[in-house]
């Protein structure tokens, strides 16, 4: 299988969960492509730029729950404005915001906003830092060139010497210097065309952006440009896959799953491990309940990405500590038409999405979003699985159920008519067997380190683990201390991410 067949639909959840226009990756990863030809990149390195380029925002839920905290709720228009503006810049940062952020917020507060961003110089780039590390750790586990890896290390990077972080134009790799501009750029032509793209090209030169990168694209920027119109920038970036085309079998497309499936739990604390669980249990319920073997794993696929459209929707309406009022409700209904979006981009996703998409559909038809009748087989079995992990587990709005809880919940539904008996039986047997073995944790972790990492990835703060776990505080971090250097952790989310990578909880 082509791998940028089974990697770029999915680019387009890394697009909305930066607020981005879907197909703004692959559009920027063909502009980048097209200058790199024309500087005389190798093959080689021209792969390395087209897998950097259409995973450039793979970082960006690393901060979303914390971004939205600051930015009235809506981290996405947020960050779409900062990637479009020069950080370095406050007159640029400060038009950027203006034009699209928060535009339904009192005049006052909107304003105040705003001007902490712009006040914030140098610290506004070195927040982009936990985004590069994301981005290296999740593309490590996917089947790209080496060095993509070291080029999303650098995102954000810049021609000048106004990062505070990455070093100067000519030590960083052409790769990253190229995917930023192409990035920012195509985010303008979006916004204004061509002549708002060229315009920012030019404003940029030698600043943010590598002169020579900008030369090359000015001598001809229809040409960089063409067939990016209408919708056009999915064949036109198949067409521009350096040779050799990536390939990958089916083992690697499990990879690139449940990579974007971390991507999407790490968006917000109250997802924390939901896909990889929703995921399991339905398969375990599966593989009771049915004969297929090709079945069992395509609704295992299924659960691993039902909640990949979640990255459209704003962490205000997922993080909420409040009932949703009805507009706020519509668009957390919404997230499944966005995974609907995503996984009928490519064939290979889209034998999926039914399942996928039937997590939150009844069978009596009053469920979201598609209002469709629920049917048997993979379908009702991934519904059963993601309402009984979504009871036994915290939520904004409540506390976790115990399974019993929740079992009685689950049949109350099919009472009702709005759940299959035979698939939520089966489901309810394999979450009622499941049994909590003797843990032997990798990496040297002992037990109460373990019991850290636990409520660390649950988006748990020191002093709240301590009254947990019945230590103090000091200890906590003293823990934590200790902890990171094992796994190779040097933040909150980089430990999250380790602990659903290596599938050490059920949470």
């Amino acid at each position: 299988m082509r791998l940028a067949k089974i990697l770029a639909p999915l680019s387009m959840a890394t697009d909305m969960s930066a607020g981005n226009p879907p197909g703004t990756s692959v559009a920027a990863s063909v502009i980048a492509v097209r200058i790199g030809r024309r500087m005389g990149l190798s093959e080689a390195d021209l792969s390395s730029l087209y897998y950097t380029g259409f995973l450039r925002f793979i970082g960006c839920t690393s901060t979303s729950s914390e971004t939205a905290q600051i930015a009235l709720g809506d981290e996405l228009t947020g960050y779409l404005a900062l990637t479009r503006a020069d950080p370095a810049d406050p007159d640029s940062v400060r038009a950027e915001l203006e034009a699209i952020f928060a535009p339904d917020r009192p005049l006052e507060e909107r304003r105040e906003l705003i001007e902490m961003c712009v006040g914030m110089g140098p610290e506004l780039m070195a927040l982009g830092q936990p985004h590069c590390r994301q981005a290296v750790a999740l593309a490590r586990r996917l089947p790209v060139p080496e060095d993509v890896m070291p080029a999303l290390a650098r995102l954000e990077c810049r021609w000048d010497d106004q990062h505070p972080i990455h070093p100067p134009g000519p030590e960083v790799m052409k790769q990253s210097l190229l995917v930023e501009f192409a990035a920012v750029a195509e985010l303008h032509r979006r916004a204004g065309g061509l002549v708002s793209m060229v315009e920012v090209a030019k404003a940029r030169r030698g600043g943010q952006f590598d002169p020579l990168a900008v030369d090359i694209f000015l001598e001809d920027p229809r040409g960089i440009t063409q067939g990016l119109e209408q919708g056009g920038e999915w064949d036109a970036f198949l067409r521009e896959e350096p040779a050799p085309h990536v390939l990958t079998n089916a083992g690697g497309m499990r990879e690139v799953a449940k990579a974007f499936a971390d991507f999407t739990d790490l968006k917000s604390v109250w997802f924390t491990g939901h896909s990889r669980q929703v995921a399991g249990l339905a398969f375990q319920g599966a593989v009771d309940c049915l004969d297929d073997e090709a079945e069992c794993q395509a609704i295992f696929d299924s659960g691993l990405l039902h909640d990949i459209g979640r990255n459209a929707v704003p962490n205000g309406i997922w993080d909420k500590c409040e009932a949703l009022n009805p507009i706020e409700q519509a668009q957390a209904d919404s997230a499944t038409f966005h995974t609907e979006q995503v996984l009928r981009t490519t064939e290979f996703f889209a034998t999926l999405c039914d399942t996928a998409c039937s997590v939150n559909e009844r069978a009596d038809g009053s469920g979201t979003h598609r209002r469709t009748r629920l049917s048997h087989g993979g379908p009702a079995l991934l519904a059963a699985a993601n309402l009984f992990q979504e009871l036994t587990h915290d939520q904004p709005t409540r506390g976790a159920l115990s399974s019993g809880e929740a079992a009685e919940m689950l049949l109350a539904e099919v009472h009702a008519g709005r759940l299959p008996r035979r698939e939520t039986r089966h489901v309810l047997d394999a979450a009622g067997e499941t049994r909590e073995a003797q843990k032997v944790w990798p990496d040297g972790i002992t037990n109460r380190e373990a019991e850290v990492l636990r409520q660390v990835s649950l988006g748990k703060a020191n002093k709240e683990i301590a009254r947990i776990l019945g230590v103090s505080p000091k200890t906590v971090d003293n823990h934590l201390q200790n902890l990171y250097p094992k796994i190779g952790a040097d933040s909150r989310t980089a430990a999250a991410l380790y602990a659903m990578e290596m599938g050490l909880f059920d949470f």
